[in-house]
C-alpha cells in the first residue's frame, strides 16, 4: 500500500459572469478520476495579476461550489444511464436475474435523488451494501475529498484563520479542508532545512505545510501509519485504519505473516520520550500483542516469528 497524488489539468472551468461557456472534465481526465481512492482539488486563493484568472476575479468560494456541482453532474449522469439499462434488463431477464437488478436500481434510484437535491453521495450513502452496490461506479461525490486553499503569501499570518473560515462552509462528511501557500513551500524546498526554517518564521508560517497536508490526505483516505525499526531508525508503513498486527505482519513480508508468534508495541511518542527501543524493552514498556490486535496510528512495532 502506498500513497499516490496524481496532478491533473483543471478539470471543470465553470461558466463565466459574461456568458463564457463552462468546461467539462475531459474522458481521460474523468476515468482518472473515477479510479482515485480520493478527491485533493487545489483551489486558487492568490492574487496574482500576471497569472489571470479564466473567469475574471479569484472566487474561491465560488470555485468550489462549482467544482462540487459539476461532481453532482457527473455522478448523475452515470447513475441516469445505469438505471436506463437495468430498466430494460430488469424486464427481460428471469426472476433470479431480475430480483438483483431490482434491487440495484433501488440503490440507484435513492442515488439520484440525493443527487438531484444537491446531495454528495458521501454525506447520505452509510450502508455497507449501498456503498458496496456503488463502488464500480466510479462516483466522484462517494468519494472522499480533500480542499486545499492555495493561498496568497500575504495571508500566510492568517492561514489558520482562513482554513478555519473554509472549513466551516465546505468540511465535513468525508470532506476535508487545509490551506497552504504552494508557492512559498516550492521555494523553501529549495533552501537548506535552516534557512528555510529562518525564512518560515520571517512570513509567519509556524510549520511547514507539506507533512501537515500529507497527514490530512491520510485522514481523509482512513490511513494510518505504524513504524519498524530498522537499526537506529524507523520506517514507516501507510496501511487501512483497523489493520490488525497479523496484516500489517504481511504487509512488511509474507514470511512475518506465516510465522508470526507475536508483536511488540509501543506508541512513538511514547519510545521517543523514552530514548530507544532497547531501553522501552529494558523498562518493560513494550505490550505484547496478539495477532487480533487492531494497530494504532503511530505505533511503532517489533515482529516476533519463526519460519
Amino acid at each position: 500500500l502506498e500513497l499516490r497524488l496524481h496532478d491533473l489539468p483543471t478539470l471543470f472551468l465553470p461558466a463565466g459572469r459574461h456568458g463564457e461557456k463552462g468546461r467539462a472534465a475531459s474522458g481521460e481526465a474523468a476515468e482518472a478520476l473515477s479510479l482515485a481512492d480520493g478527491l485533493v482539488l487545489v483551489v486558487r486563493a492568490f492574487r496574482r495579476p500576471d497569472v489571470p484568472h479564466p473567469l475574471g476575479g479569484v472566487d474561491a468560494g465560488r470555485d468550489i461550489d462549482s467544482f462540487q456541482s459539476e461532481m453532482l453532474l457527473h455522478d448523475l449522469g452515470i447513475v441516469e444511464r445505469r438505471l436506463e439499462k437495468l430498466d430494460v434488463t430488469v424486464r427481460s431477464t428471469r426472476p433470479g436475474e431480475r430480483e438483483a437488478g431490482q434491487r440495484e436500481q433501488l440503490v440507484l434510484q435513492r442515488a439520484r435523488q440525493y443527487l438531484e437535491d444537491g446531495q454528495r453521495l458521501r454525506t447520505r450513502v452509510a450502508s455497507g451494501e449501498d456503498v458496496k452496490a456503488l463502488a464500480n461506479y466510479g462516483l466522484l461525490t462517494l468519494k472522499p475529498l480533500l480542499i486545499l486553499i492555495n493561498l496568497d503569501e500575504d495571508d500566510i499570518p492568517k492561514a489558520a484563520e482562513i482554513e478555519g473560515e473554509y472549513r466551516g462552509r465546505f468540511g465535513g462528511n468525508g470532506a476535508f479542508v487545509g490551506a497552504m501557500c504552494a508557492r512559498l513551500e516550492a521555494e523553501l524546498a529549495e533552501l537548506e532545512p535552516e534557512e528555510a526554517v529562518e525564512f518560515r518564521r520571517e512570513l509567519g508560517a509556524t510549520e511547514p505545510a507539506v507533512p501537515r497536508i500529507l497527514e490530512e490526505t491520510q485522514e481523509m483516505l482512513g490511513l494510518i501509519t505504524f513504524y519498524t525499526p530498522v537499526g537506529t531508525e524507523c520506517r514507516a508503513w501507510p496501511v487501512l485504519a483497523g489493520t490488525t498486527a497479523l496484516e500489517a505482519a504481511a504487509r512488511i513480508h509474507t514470511d512475518m505473516e506465516r510465522g508470526f508468534i507475536r508483536a511488540e508495541a509501543i506508541a512513538w511518542e511514547e519510545l521517543m520520550g523514552i530514548g530507544s527501543l532497547a531501553e522501552a524493552k529494558k523498562q518493560g514498556r513494550l505490550r505484547k500483542e496478539g495477532k487480533q490486535y487492531v494497530v494504532q496510528d503511530g505505533d511503532v512495532l517489533h515482529i516476533l516469528f519463526h519460519v
